[in-house]
């Protein structure tokens, strides 16, 4: 759909243009406020959103705030201070299309941003080629003031939304559609440096005579490897007959796996405007969703599973995330946590007659086992108000949902919100409200968890013009915003695991500090026992929220010898068994 946008009065322009300066420069505590990314005149739209490994993070987006859709990329420390001008860095303002596409961002080892997008730099509006950008964390332009284009300009093509995926070696492999006298898939790979690495013009993926090729999505695959997922289409674009196909790419470029490709969905129902999902799985292997419509009246959700050796680790045409046939299932979002071999799948739940909107999840083992029950798990049953751009993200162990939900039906303006389980389901704390549905209608929404296990989320909204770009933080216990300590430090945050310290001093007379942590809230029992085996002391029976917690035993009743320090958690639902860990220690007399 075209986008048109007009110049404004001088006067607004100069309101608007300074409004990032006088806004807070750090999270937000108030959901009817945000942290303004991006609020100037224009169009400020498609925000993503990746991690740094100091805690902070880069939003990039499209702006019209000069007339054309240029480029632009902010990066924030932690507590989400722009660490460049508030008016974001311009990466490029060549000219674009009255439309857009999409496009995409990653992050490097070093903290470097990659963006891969398209523009009609070198031609008219038919001639749109791919272009790569490099940006260090002082924004430097490490591949050159006008990027590095990755499209053949021998052939003017139709070359839309890049994908990138950074491998373990730093360098970034990009996967887009050629679309000319027939449609490919090319895939290119760039050195650190900024050299083309599979040749001038990139590795092609081309079907046989009446197929139709288009990417998915690129992961890394451990080491300098990278998987990537197509569709291979046949039929009118309104109706197709799409297969999905897979192939790991060697560091040269040359197939791991069967040269064309490793088949994983061949029932031909994808419809034409639902995309497939790529997932890195951490071992090598990746994850997939999609969407299989049996019947107008049937929509339900795949997932397939790949190992890095090429073996479907799922079966052919995966494991719907339902067996409920009563409701559409659309819309999936998978994380997995490769350290507990679980994938999480999150969807769009609905009605037959989609008046009804909800929000369910399955588990799946990384050997294909459903965990939530065949039908999946409620997190938001259905109701009357519109939830869209489901979003999830793995911190540790535990896991972040976000999503939009409408104030009435089929209204325009939503309400973020989101809410935090832990690897059973149970909530770490409910549903809970980022971003008012009052501020306007709001679009493309991205979730991030970053290394401190708080979450960061960015989306456009109309709430003062035609769009701008906010975000916002939530930490692991529900609230928003930094709270400050008195010393002016962000506080402790929850950790990674359950962890009962050794005490100190050990030994001791007659009294020692036990200390322990709680990533979750739950109901603590913290015991004290003699070689015999048998209670001597109860220290804490109760529930407690989650941090480091630290008591001080007083041995000065007991006999000096050798005792045991045991600590029981169960979870807030009242799940036992959830943690326990004993350590030992000497009390001298």
């Amino acid at each position: 759909m075209k986008r048109f946008f007009q110049k404004l009065p001088t006067f607004l322009f100069l309101f608007f243009g300074f409004l990032p300066f006088i806004l807070s420069a750090q999270w937000s505590n108030d959901p009817l406020q945000n942290l303004a990314i991006a609020d100037t005149v224009g169009e400020q739209v498609l925000p993503k959103i990746q991690p740094t490994s100091d805690g902070g993070c880069y939003i990039s987006w499209f702006d019209s705030r000069d007339g054309n859709y240029s480029v632009y990329l902010q990066r924030l420390n932690s507590q989400g201070a722009a660490q460049w001008s508030p008016r974001g860095l311009l990466i490029s303002g060549h000219p674009q299309q009255t439309w857009l596409v999409d496009y995409d961002l990653g992050v490097d080892a070093n903290d470097n941003a990659v963006l891969v997008f398209s523009d009609i730099r070198n031609g008219g509006s038919s001639d749109l080629d791919v272009f790569a950008y490099k940006i260090s964390p002082g924004g430097a332009f490490l591949w050159g003031a006008d990027g590095i284009g990755l499209s053949d300009l021998a052939a003017p093509e139709f070359e839309p939304a890049p994908k990138v995926a950074i491998t373990g070696e730093g360098h970034a492999v990009v996967a887009w559609l050629k679309s000319g006298a027939e449609d490919m898939v090319a895939l290119q790979k760039i050195s650190a440096a900024g050299q083309k690495l599979w040749g001038a013009n990139g590795i092609l993926l081309q079907g046989a005579a009446g197929e139709s090729l288009a990417p998915c999505g690129v992961v890394p695959a451990g080491g300098d490897s990278a998987i990537a997922l197509w569709k291979n289409t046949t039929g009118p674009f309104w109706a197709p007959v799409t297969h999905l196909y897979t192939q790991k790419f060697a560091p040269d470029g040359s197939p791991s796996w069967d040269p064309a490709g490793v088949l994983i969905y061949n029932l031909g129902r994808i419809p034409f405007f639902t995309e497939p999902g790529i997932y890195d799985d951490g071992q090598g292997g990746a994850f997939f969703t999609w969407e299989d419509r049996p019947s107008l009246s049937d929509f339900n959700v795949g997932v397939g599973h790949i190992s890095a050796a090429g073996a479907l680790v799922y079966p052919l045409n995966g494991i719907v995330v339902s067996t409920f046939t009563g409701r559409l299932h659309l819309n999936p979002t998978l994380t997995s946590l490769p350290q507990a071999g679980e994938a999480f799948v999150f969807w769009l739940e609905e009605n037959i007659n989609q008046s009804q909107y909800g929000i369910y999840g399955q588990k799946f083992s990384y050997q294909g086992d459903r965990l939530w029950s065949d039908e999946g798990k409620q997190f938001l049953g259905l109701g009357g108000n519109q939830i869209s751009f489901i979003r999830s993200a793995g911190a540790d162990t535990v896991l972040y949902v976000s999503y939009f939900q409408s104030s009435a039906p089929n209204a325009f303006d939503a309400a973020v919100k989101a809410f935090r389980i832990n690897r059973n389901g149970d909530y770490i704390w409910p549903s809970t409200e980022l971003s008012a549905a009052s501020l306007g209608n709001k679009g493309r929404l991205s979730m991030i968890a970053n290394t401190e296990r708080r979450a960061f989320l960015v989306w456009s909204d109309e709430r003062v013009d035609l769009g701008d770009i906010y975000a916002q933080n939530v930490n692991p216990d529900g609230s928003l915003g930094n709270p400050v300590t008195a010393t002016g430090n962000l506080p402790a945050l929850p950790p990674a695991a359950f962890d009962l310290k050794q005490n100190y001093p050990n030994p001791f007379n007659p009294s020692t500090t036990i200390e322990y942590r709680l990533p979750v809230q739950g109901f603590v029992v913290l015991k004290i026992f003699n070689v015999l085996g048998q209670e001597v002391h109860t220290l804490v029976s109760e529930q407690q929220n989650p941090g480091e917690h630290r008591l001080v035993f007083d041995g000065a009743n007991l006999p000096g010898g050798v005792y045991f320090y045991r600590l029981w958690v169960s979870t807030s639902s009242g799940e036992a068994g959830t943690f326990s860990q004993t350590r030992k220690f000497l009390l001298l007399k």
